[in-house]
């Protein structure tokens, strides 16, 4: 469900087989997240790629994760945000919470896959 990569400068984490980010595994979402955000001067691509809807529980880890990555003076971003997604982001008025990129696939060197 949530696959860890480390690529040159920074970590690439994705979510698969799932489409959505929702309260079933949010909170272990949330864990890793924090982990590699509090680590001082990190930098964090949080790939939603094939995510097509996030809940209230969702964007709650994301918000959380975004202020402790400011707060350990690390970088987190969410990447290839689906249309769908970004709907959502305008909706809940959060889209200027956070820093969103695009992202290709690189070689990766995969560090931990949790299901």
């Amino acid at each position: 469900m949530l696959k860890i990569a480390r690529e040159e400068d920074h970590y690439r984490v994705e979510l698969f087989q799932v489409n959505r980010l929702n309260t079933l595994f949010s909170e272990l979402v949330k864990k890793q997240l924090i982990d590699l955000v509090e680590q001082p001067g990190s930098s964090v691509l949080f790939n939603l790629q094939d995510i097509r809807f996030i809940d209230s529980a969702g964007f709650d880890v994301l918000r959380e994760v975004a202020h402790r990555a400011r707060e350990s003076g690390s970088r987190f971003q969410l990447c290839n945000v689906s249309d769908d997604v970004r709907e959502l982001l305008v909706l809940t008025q959060l889209e200027e919470c956070f820093e969103l990129v695009s992202c290709n696939q690189t070689r990766e060197k995969i560090l931990m896959v949790l299901d």
